[in-house]
């Protein structure tokens, strides 16, 4: 009977664990530096060269640093309603979030769903 108590116990802590990160928000998980691994557009599917590798980092005050051979930029960001806006240099960029994870990222275009990047969290 003690071992099915602990064992009850235990698979209690682990719904638990499974609960609290399948509740964090997108807000949450963003934040650090993401790599662009996978460009889907359309029919053409890109995982190196120049359609890929870049990076963003979100900062915790809505700030990012996109990346690309060399060169960095700075922006702002803001999450509503798993709608991802990205803000560089006055001009605004729209991506769903169709999945965030504490590893993976994978963002579309709102106005053409056939166009996907994913991203790994570094």
């Amino acid at each position: 009977m003690k071992k099915f108590k602990i064992a009850a116990l235990m698979m209690c802590f682990v719904a638990m664990s499974f609960a609290m990160t399948s509740c964090q928000k997108a807000e949450d998980l963003i934040i650090g530096k993401w790599k662009c691994v996978k460009v889907v557009d359309g029919e053409q599917t890109y995982t190196d060269g120049q359609n890929v590798g870049f990076t963003y980092e979100f900062k915790a005050d809505n700030t990012i640093v996109m990346a690309m051979q060399g060169l960095e930029i700075p922006g702002t960001y803001a999450i509503d309603d798993d709608v991802l806006t990205i803000t560089v240099m006055g001009q605004a960029t729209k991506s769903n979030i169709d999945k965030i994870s504490k590893s993976k990222m994978v963002l579309s275009n709102p106005e053409n769903s056939s166009e996907i990047a994913e991203f790994e969290k570094l």
